[in-house]
């Protein structure tokens, strides 16, 4: 956008006077030349011709509109207090405005596919979550908006564990399709909670799915808990998602306790184990080659050597009494059971443990489902204090996508009053006083409670888009306050009293404003209707832009000049 305005102010300076040169043709108009020759006796009179030349110059609608302007401007003017009235409940307005609307990190809209990730039971094998999986791709296939699928299972591209109970699938939508992605993801959540209930699952935007893995915080929601406690954290990690499920539009919530794999401890007493001759690598190794195997040769097949692994029969690794029976030879040749030199357990499974800056945390995680992120979270906060009390010790934050919504949110509002900053400086150079500089902002900050009305309006919500919009009118609607206010000193130096300056200057730039004003919302209406194939990522921008030039149309035109009356010295 900087590059594009240096371009246009270049060739506004050169190459557009060059045009107009060649293809605008001038009208002479003698008549009005002699009118002026017989008017220098007549100030008054002159004053009155000259409204009516330019009322003829903007033809007879926009003539109208500018005698109806006129008389406002007059009005507004003669009562300056009530236009600070009207300024007041404009700001007061913008802020309850602010308090109504619904915040997230990014604008929603149809990317016409998703990823759908799910999760086995702990310890679960590939073979039994393939067959699990065998249920979700038929009610894929018999999904009509479903044109294809790719399925990963016991693979991650993001910083996780690869384990052969989680995958995920990549499911791209038919073009045209009828329901809108949510619909047929809400579809397909309730469908494979029915048929698989142990499978437990979540659906996830492309984009938000790409976003979580590189800032680490996939979910919009998470619950972080910390704590050194770990049966205090577990335990109140489950409060807190059963807590959080009671919020309307909350889905694929977790608690955050993650369980390995059921496994089988072996522990060897070194005592025993001397007496039969052998040590615990040696035991180590036998309980290796009978559970997982050892490769033993390999062959050469298709170009790829492949190991032969030779491996106890699946009965025998998958009973415990069995396991017990493990024959073990000692250095003397001699055999004896491995239970006789080792406790052989059952360990139903052991949770992970996770740190954040040292502490130990659980994060209990949720989605969203035709709800906004600030909203829900609001909701959240508002639920656990009614549901959920911290033992002493225990600390809860708040991260995910949305920590990162506000982190941006801070970083865009601090932006947004330098570019204020920026826009009173550079007017406060270009016109060498405090008057017009204090009064074209003014009309710029407050055209910032139409961005606000705009949103308010189309039902959308306050994100990272929309609040780059509002740092763009900024610097947009400064222009007309300088278009406005520009010719004011002209009309002083002439003689003019503030009233009429301000009166002939809203005259002369009313079409100027207008135009400018129309062609940039003009321009940003095919974004505002979301026409294309992902536009709906930008259309908060256009709407931002659109309904803050509106609103600004009518300030500048009005506002702009009774506030800078109210840092001259005087109303003549």
């Amino acid at each position: 956008m900087a590059v594009a305005l240096l371009t246009s102010l270049v060739l506004a300076l050169s190459f557009t006077p060059v045009l107009a040169e060649r293809f605008v043709k001038a009208k002479r108009r003698e008549g009005w030349k002699e009118d002026s020759d017989q008017r220098s006796d007549h100030e008054a009179l002159a004053k009155e011709l000259e409204a009516d030349e330019e009322s003829a110059a903007h033809g007879r609608i926009l003539g109208t509109i500018v005698r109806r302007y006129d008389w406002v401007l007059g009005h507004a003017l003669d009562n300056r207090w009530a236009v600070l009235i009207i300024v007041a409940l404009v700001l007061a307005g913008s802020f309850l405005l602010y308090r109504s609307l619904g915040s997230e990190f990014l604008p929603a809209f149809d990317e016409s596919a998703f990823v759908l990730d799910y999760w086995a039971p702990p310890g679960a094998s590939l073979t039994e979550t393939d067959r699990m999986l065998h249920h979700v791709e038929e009610l894929l296939v018999k999904t009509p908006e479903v044109e294809s699928y790719s399925r990963r299972t016991g693979l991650e591209m993001g910083l996780f564990i690869t384990e052969p109970n989680r995958g995920d699938y990549a499911v791209k939508l038919k073009p045209g399709h009828k329901r809108a992605t949510d619909e047929v993801i809400a579809e397909l959540r309730q469908k494979v909670t029915e048929s698989e209930p142990a499978l437990e699952i979540e659906f996830v935007g492309i984009l938000s799915d790409v976003i979580g893995d590189l800032t680490s915080s996939p979910e919009p929601i998470e619950i972080k808990l910390f704590s050194e406690d770990t049966a205090a954290l577990q335990a109140k990690a489950d409060e807190v998602e059963a807590s959080i499920k009671k919020v309307t539009g909350v889905v694929d919530t977790k608690n955050g306790v993650i369980v390995s794999g059921p496994a089988i401890t072996f522990n060897i007493d070194p005592q025993r184990a001397s007496r039969f001759g052998v040590t615990a690598t040696d035991i180590a190794n036998t309980i290796t080659t009978a559970m997982s195997g050892d490769a033993a040769s390999s062959i050469l097949q298709q170009g790829r050597l492949i190991a032969v692994r030779v491996i106890f029969p699946p009965d025998v690794r998958t009973s415990l009494d069995k396991v017990r029976a493990l024959q073990v030879r000692s250095a003397s040749g001699a055999l004896f059971r491995l239970d006789q030199v080792a406790d052989v357990a059952y360990d139903k499974g052991q949770t992970e443990i996770g740190r954040e800056n040292l502490r130990q945390l659980v994060a209990v995680t949720g989605r969203l489902e035709g709800k906004d992120l600030g909203t829900a979270i609001n909701e959240i906060k508002t639920q656990l204090a009614r549901d959920v009390k911290l033992p002493p010790g225990m600390t809860i934050e708040y991260g995910g996508l949305y920590q990162e919504q506000q982190s941006s949110f801070r970083e865009l509002m601090i932006s947004l009053i330098l570019a204020i900053v920026l826009v009173f400086l550079t007017l406060l150079i270009e016109f060498r006083s405090f008057a017009h500089p204090i009064a074209i902002v003014t009309g710029a900050v407050l055209a910032l409670g139409g961005v606000l009305l705009g949103l308010f309006i189309t039902q959308t919500t306050l994100n990272v888009v929309s609040l780059m919009g509002m740092i763009m009118i900024v610097g947009i609607v400064a222009k007309n306050g300088i278009l406005m206010l520009d010719a004011v000193e002209d009309h002083l130096a002439a003689g003019d009293t503030v009233r009429e300056a301000l009166l002939r200057s809203g005259r002369r730039r009313f079409r100027p404003v207008l135009m400018t004003s129309l062609a940039a919302m003009l321009g940003m209406l095919p974004l505002a209707l979301a026409l294309g194939s992902g536009s709906e990522l930008l259309q908060p921008l256009a709407i931002a832009v659109i309904s803050g030039l509106a609103v600004a149309l009518l300030l500048s035109l009005v506002v702009t000049p009774t506030v800078y009356t109210l840092f001259r010295r005087k109303l003549s």
